[in-house]
């Protein structure tokens, strides 16, 4: 019995085969091995291959890929897209096609997985670009706020004053401009230094999203802004030449009363008036109203400028009016004598005469006879006939162009007559009660 034991080795083997087919019959029948997938994100590997060469590349298409694989059913939970590692080399990069082939790794759970995980697509297709480096001067594309009442806003500093932009050909062609946009410190009143981002723009101005395509040298933009202060002057007019005969210079219009300046402090302490020099307000010769433009920001100091920046354009008119020259008539009786004598009668050939007066139309059509103010100086004149002169002073804008002549007869005034001829020349009612006064006097001392 014991030989039958030991002697069976044959028996034992088979028995062992028939065990292992068994088991592997009932695997099989309640967990079978079924084909899953799993889709992974191809990681592009030696970059710096193209990168040597100026190169930068693009994934065309999905740039990832499904791994199929083997796996038993009640094992396929387990396996998950991070359990592979999905890899193209560029060193193996095939220009003709730009076509590079994926592996394939098993990172974990590889004992769940039976045989070799295959992927589809088995490539992956890279488009190769050259690298461009760009540089571009920054400028300030939107400035919002202001500062204080009172003050304005002068240069903007930007730095750096130029950036470097890196990345591929055509998305750097696609950058017009790289500017930064800055809010305004709205209680400035002097310098101040802040920060900012730079921003890609197209050549219609709208913003671009370059992601991570393009690079910057720098993404932080430092900016100075120069606080200015305000002032508001007056317009002032320095006016040269002469107009023509029988014309007059009225005054100056301007349609800009006054003009907002900024600069710093010290260049407008003294500038009160902006003044419009003689080389534009130049009236030589002219016969009628003489109308310029000026652009006032020429006029300003080196360091001071319009508020704004604006361009103010100024309209001076000088007025020029044409002179008329009217007639007025004049009662002789109603001049003043100068240098009159108490003993002597002054009688005129004529009761009035003729004054020729020149002026502007408006003023002479306000000018009447007493505005004259007549005078005839009869202090050198003693008994007998004379030529009389008749002086005016019709005041400032008026000029007296031509008189009529007249004669005066000087006599003696007769003692015992006190009546006057209606041309006889009298002293006022003042003087005739001097007059009075002093004969009554010398009656009284000869009573006495």
């Amino acid at each position: 019995m014991k030989e039958r034991l030991t002697n069976n080795l044959g028996l034992k083997v088979l028995a062992i085969f028939l065990a292992f087919f068994l088991w592997l019959i009932v695997s099989n029948v309640s967990n079978p091995v079924k084909q899953d997938s799993k889709e992974v994100v191809v990681d592009i590997i030696n970059k710096e291959v193209l990168a040597e060469s100026n190169l930068t590349y693009e994934v065309v298409g999905k740039s990832s890929v499904t791994v199929y694989y083997d796996v038993h059913t009640l094992d396929a939970y387990k396996i998950s897209s991070s359990d592979f590692y999905a890899y193209a080399d560029l060193s193996e990069l095939y220009d003709v096609t730009g076509s590079i082939p994926v592996k394939i790794d098993i990172v974990n759970n590889k004992g769940l997985i039976s045989g070799t995980p295959a992927t589809k697509p088995g490539v992956i297709q890279i488009k190769t670009e050259e690298i461009q480096e760009k540089p571009f001067e920054l400028w300030v594309h939107n400035k919002a706020g202001a500062p204080a009442d009172g003050y304005a806003t002068g240069d903007i500093t930007l730095t750096p004053r130029v950036i470097y932009a890196t990345g591929p050909v055509s998305s750097i062609g696609q950058i017009n401009s790289i500017g930064v946009d800055i809010t305004i410190d709205s209680e400035a009143t002097g310098d101040y230094t802040a920060t900012t981002t730079p921003v890609f723009y197209d050549a219609n101005g709208n913003s671009l999203n370059m992601g991570s395509d393009v690079t910057l040298n720098t993404t932080e933009i430092t900016y100075r802004v120069t606080v200015l202060k305000v002032k508001e002057l007056g317009i002032g007019f320095q006016v040269r030449g002469n107009v023509a005969d029988g014309y007059r210079f009225t005054g100056v219009d301007c349609d800009v009363k006054t003009v907002s300046v900024e600069g710093m402090k010290s260049a407008l302490a003294s500038l009160n008036t902006l003044e419009i020099p003689s080389e534009y307000l130049n009236l030589d010769g002219a016969t009628g109203d003489v109308v310029v433009q000026v652009n006032l920001a020429e006029l300003l100091p080196e360091e001071v400028t319009i508020a704004g920046n604006e361009e103010v354009m100024a309209t001076v008119t000088l007025r020029v009016e044409p002179l008329e020259i009217r007639g007025f008539k004049v009662e002789l009786t109603d001049a003043e004598l100068s240098g009159a004598s108490d003993e002597l009668k002054y009688e005129f050939n004529v009761a009035s005469v003729q004054v020729d007066i020149e002026g502007l139309s408006e003023d002479l059509d306000a000018l009447n006879e007493r505005d004259l103010k007549p005078v005839i100086d009869v202090s050198h004149m003693a008994e007998g006939e004379h030529r009389g002169t008749l002086a005016l002073t019709p005041g400032p804008g008026f000029e007296v162009i031509n008189t009529e002549g007249f004669e005066i007869t000087v006599t003696a005034k007769d003692p015992a007559n006190s009546s006057t001829s209606p041309n006889d020349v009298t002293k006022d009612s003042g003087d005739s009660t001097k007059e009075t006064t002093k004969e009554s006097t010398k009656e009284t001392t000869k009573a006495s």
